[in-house]
C-alpha cells in the first residue's frame, strides 16, 4: 500500500459561541480553554464533526457545530455592512476568495472576509469556488460516463471520482488509451443528512487517514475531498471491531460520503492524491 504524509488543512475558522476546547475528540474530555465567540482558531486537521486546532497556543478539539463554515466566492462581490444590496459595501471580494460563514438570514450570509465583518448575496458563495452551472449536468444522473466525457472533465492523474448525490452512487473513472474515461466501479454511497449535507462542486483529494472517530463510533479509510469531508467506510463502533451501521443509500451522515468498507479501501489504497472529484 502506498504511504501518505498527513497533510494540514491550514484554515483559519471563528467560533460561533464560548466553545469548550477540548483535550480529544469526545464531549466528555477534558476541557483545556474555554474559547470566547468570535475567537479565530487555527485548523489543522478534520474529521467529519470535529476539527482539531490551535488556540492561544493550545492544541485540543472543537465541534464543528460552533465553528465557522468555509466557502468560496465564485465571482468579484462586494461586502456589505448589511444583509441589503442598497447598503454600504465594506470592500470587494475578488472571485476564488475563501470567506468564514457566520450565519445566514434570508438570501444573506454574514462573513469573515480578511478580518472584516459583513454580508455577502449566498448566491455568490460556493463549495469549490466555481459558479454553480460550471458542467452540463444532463446526462450526470442517467449516464455518468457521457457526462464525464462530453464536458472533458480534466484530474492531474489517471483516475477520476464522481458522485450522484441524488441516486447516492459513486463513480470511479480510469483513463484510457484516447484520453477518454472508462468506468472501473460503481457503488451505492450514503450521504449527508438534509440539516449536514455533502458538499457540491469540483475538488480534488487532500490526503487520508487509517481511520477516525469518537468514543462512539469509528470510521475506516478515509480519503479527504475537502476539510472535514471524506470518502470513508460505513460505521464500526468506537475500537472499530464491530459493524454498527451500515446503510448506504440513504442521506444521513455529517456530510462525508460512506460506503462499503471495501470499497472505501480501494479509494484509499489506489487513489492518488490530487484525483479530481466531481459531487453533484
Amino acid at each position: 500500500m502506498r504511504k501518505y504524509a498527513r497533510q494540514k488543512l491550514d484554515v483559519y475558522k471563528y467560533t460561533l459561541a464560548n466553545v469548550n476546547l477540548r483535550e480529544n475528540n469526545t464531549a466528555t474530555s477534558k476541557v483545556l480553554a474555554v474559547i470566547p465567540l468570535g475567537s479565530m482558531v487555527q485548523v489543522i486537521d478534520a474529521a467529519e464533526d470535529w476539527y482539531e486546532v490551535i488556540y492561544n497556543n493550545l492544541k485540543g478539539y472543537v465541534y464543528d457545530a460552533f465553528l465557522s463554515i468555509t466557502k468560496y466566492t465564485w465571482r468579484d462581490t462586494l461586502l456589505r455592512s448589511y444583509p441589503s444590496a442598497e447598503s454600504n459595501p465594506v470592500t470587494v471580494i475578488p472571485a476564488k476568495a475563501e470567506v468564514q460563514v457566520l450565519s445566514v438570514t434570508g438570501d444573506w450570509s454574514q462573513v469573515i472576509y480578511n478580518n472584516r465583518k459583513g454580508y455577502i448575496f449566498t448566491p455568490f458563495l460556493s463549495d469549490d469556488a466555481n459558479p454553480p452551472t460550471e458542467y452540463d449536468f444532463t446526462y450526470f444522473y442517467t449516464d455518468m460516463t457521457r457526462f464525464v466525457n462530453d464536458n472533458q472533465i480534466k484530474s492531474p492523474t489517471t483516475n477520476l471520482i464522481t458522485t450522484d448525490l441524488e441516486n447516492k452512487l459513486t463513480y470511479i473513472f480510469v483513463q484510457d488509451d484516447n484520453n477518454l474515461w472508462k468506468q472501473l466501479y460503481k457503488w451505492e454511497c450514503t450521504v449527508g443528512k438534509p440539516s449536514t449535507p455533502t458538499i457540491k462542486g469540483t475538488f480534488y483529494v487532500t490526503g487520508r487517514k487509517p481511520y477516525f472517530g469518537t468514543d462512539a463510533y469509528r470510521v475506516k479509510y478515509a480519503t479527504r475531498i475537502k476539510g472535514a469531508y471524506y470518502y470513508h467506510s460505513i460505521l464500526f463502533n468506537a475500537e472499530g471491531t464491530e459493524v454498527i451501521d451500515d446503510r448506504l443509500g440513504m442521506a444521513l451522515s455529517h456530510g462525508c460520503i460512506r460506503l462499503a468498507t471495501e470499497n472505501a479501501q480501494w479509494i484509499y489504497d489506489n487513489i492518488l492524491d490530487a484525483t479530481a472529484i466531481v459531487i453533484n
